[in-house]
């Protein structure tokens, strides 16, 4: 008995996934751009001053041959979890709309 396949064989061809430089998109994390000189030998960054977007960013580093700077602002977290104490983050933003319980008397 003879079959046919009515599709034909050959490697798959996979999708191209693509990825987010922002991390998740569903997160409401407010990041803010600077351009500022590059790091040389371990240094602290020097943020000479914020632009309003990504694109205006890249544009004004490539012109005075500077570094664009993302920054993202997070409150770091205490979760207990089966006796296990676990550090994580959240936005900034989203931190203080919380209630915090530290020191209240």
């Amino acid at each position: 008995m003879a079959t046919t396949l009515a599709v034909p064989v050959g490697p798959k061809k996979e999708k191209a996934k693509r990825r987010s430089r922002k991390g998740n998109p569903n997160t409401a994390e407010n990041i803010r751009f600077f351009v500022g000189k590059p790091c040389r030998n371990k240094e602290a960054p020097q943020l000479e001053r914020e632009v309003a977007s990504e694109a205006e960013g890249l544009v004004a580093a490539f012109k005075t041959d500077g570094s664009l700077f993302l920054l993202s602002e997070y409150t770091v977290m205490q979760r207990i979890e089966s006796g296990r104490v676990t550090l994580g983050k959240e936005p900034a933003a989203a931190a203080s709309q919380r209630v915090s319980t530290v020191n209240a008397s």
